[in-house]
């Protein structure tokens, strides 16, 4: 992961490590940023944060979009989990394995992990929260475990899923998201309104106190030792939703809130020079997450032709630009070095605006409407679309709406396009396939050879060098679809007072989200 830090200012000839193993943590200083300040961490203190992602509900298998996941690690634990640099790792697995002939993924449990209501966590709850994912209204996870066929309980703390043949290779990675957070099996007989409170029916380090939706919310650590010791090294957590970057970055300026991520041009650039005046704790990342724009085949846009001179009109220059730099040009799918993406490759609509004029003057022009969410900094991106489609024949109107709503509202069908940086490689490329191309996004187009080839591509059986191919054949094709057009990853940082420990290693802020479960302040 490519990483910018800055060190805060006290003790700036310290040169101690940061470690974040409890035993470090019961009594051994802390490092509480980049050989920053040290301390002894301090169980009582509440870390108070800023977010422009909303979250509207409670319920882990509810969720309409991932920017309501890193909330709801802190309360519930996942089969699954990723590490800062995006690995996967055990959490409520110690172990998987898929069967030789991919007819199975068996997964050995923990045994050592009791929900807050004091149920024991096992095979049986295991079962109940695959049962809930699949049949509960409304489930946003229910397409992530059709490949299921079944769940068979070896023991009390063994599950052997059976798939459906030639399916399931997505799974263990799956699991590290929301579809991979389990409930107490008691709080799902109960049919408590887990969307705005689940009471005591998670395992995580922390339960709820208050939550008003799309506003805030308030977490206290839970009574019960969590099973996993560098987790609720807090007293609470206070989540407040701030769409404007500005006010964030102020916010933990004037020492109001202890930690926020920024990640438009402006703001970035601030960070930068307080980081390096080591006024507070930097901790630069460049987005796994693809700035781009989205595009339905549906009025003008129907026409292929009109996409692919929509895509060539697009400079990444101008909108890397805009971000004073901070949005690094890229016309691929998954990061270079990932294992699926093709280090050579080329995409196929290179910035030609004269190419897409003289393809938009023989179709007679085209309308299209650029949706994007409001006060995030897919509004200035937006309008650098409008202004060099303008140039290339394209009549383009700008249709802000809430960020809340920006995201949803396009995969329900609302909107014929959409700038965003949603696009979220995930840790398997079966996940993204069924995510992107075959989901809501729909970015395969209805091509035949794309379902083939991702059909093929995900059979447990077959190696990563076996699948990597595949992939690459299956990108090149989904964009050539035109469906999506990759611009830029952008640069997202974070930013912590000098209290605050754990930061560099939090997972999923290369995705413009957090998991914060091992986050601490010293005293």
């Amino acid at each position: 992961m490519n990483r910018t830090r800055f060190r805060v200012s006290k003790n700036l000839v310290a040169t101690v490590v940061f470690v974040l193993a409890l035993a470090g943590c019961g009594g051994g200083p802390i490092n509480g940023g980049f050989a920053g300040p040290v301390g002894d961490i301090d169980r009582d203190q509440v870390l108070r944060v800023t977010s422009s992602s909303p979250l509207r509900n409670l319920d882990p298998y509810l969720q309409a979009s991932y920017g309501g996941w890193g909330y709801l690690t802190l309360l519930f634990d996942r089969l699954t989990t990723v590490d800062s640099d995006g690995n996967l790792i055990p959490g409520l697995a110690n172990s998987w394995e898929f069967a030789p002939d991919g007819s199975y993924l068996e997964m050995k449990l923990r045994e050592d992990v009791v929900f807050h209501d004091g149920t024991a966590f096992d095979a049986a709850a295991f079962a109940a929260n695959i049962r809930r994912g699949r049949t509960l209204e409304g489930s946003t996870v229910a397409a992530a475990l059709r490949n299921i066929s079944a769940v068979d309980v070896v023991d009390d703390h063994m599950v052997r899923l059976r798939l459906v043949p030639g399916t399931g290779v997505e799974l263990p990675g799956v699991f590290s998201t929301n579809v991979g957070m389990m409930l107490s099996p008691k709080t799902i007989a109960a049919g408590t309104d887990i969307r705005n409170g689940p009471g005591a029916g998670g395992s995580g380090a922390y339960q709820v106190s208050e939550f008003v939706p799309e506003e805030s919310l308030s977490l206290v650590r839970a009574a019960e030792t969590n099973w996993d010791p560098e987790a609720g090294l807090l007293a609470g957590f206070e989540f407040e939703w701030i769409p404007d970057a500005s006010t964030r970055l102020n916010g933990v300026k004037t020492g109001m809130t202890d930690l926020t991520w920024v990640s438009s041009a402006n703001e970035v650039v601030q960070a930068q020079m307080l980081g390096q005046n080591h006024s507070l704790g930097v901790d630069q990342v460049v987005y796994r997450n693809v700035l781009g724009l989205y595009m339905r085949p549906e009025g003008d846009l129907a026409n292929p032709d009109i996409r692919r001179a929509v895509a060539s009109a697009i400079d990444p220059a101008a909108v890397s630009a805009l971000f004073s730099g901070t949005c690094t040009p890229n016309r691929q799918l998954y990061p270079a070095g990932n294992w699926s993406a093709d280090p050579s490759y080329e995409y196929p609509y290179p910035f030609d605006p004269e190419k897409a004029r003289a393809v938009l003057d023989s179709s007679g022009g085209a309308r299209m409407t650029l949706t994007y969410a409001a006060g995030t900094n897919t509004e200035y991106t937006a309008n650098v679309l409008q202004s060099t489609l303008s140039d290339a024949g394209v009549d383009a109107d700008l249709e802000p709406v809430p960020n809340s709503q920006n995201e949803p509202r396009y995969l329900a069908g609302d909107f014929e396009s959409m700038v965003s940086n949603s696009f979220s490689p995930k840790v398997d490329p079966a996940e993204t396939v069924n995510t992107f191309l075959f989901g809501g996004y729909g970015l395969a187009g209805g091509n035949p050879r794309i379902r083939e080839l991702a059909t093929t591509a995900a059979d447990p059986a077959l190696t990563r060098e076996e699948r990597a191919p595949i992939y690459r054949q299956i990108w090149d094709l989904t964009l050539k679809e035109a469906l999506f057009v990759p611009i830029c990853n952008q640069t997202n940082a974070a930013m912590f007072t000098s209290k605050v420990v754990g930061v560099p290693e939090t997972p999923w802020v290369d995705m413009g989200i957090f998991d914060l479960r091992h986050v601490g302040m010293t005293e």
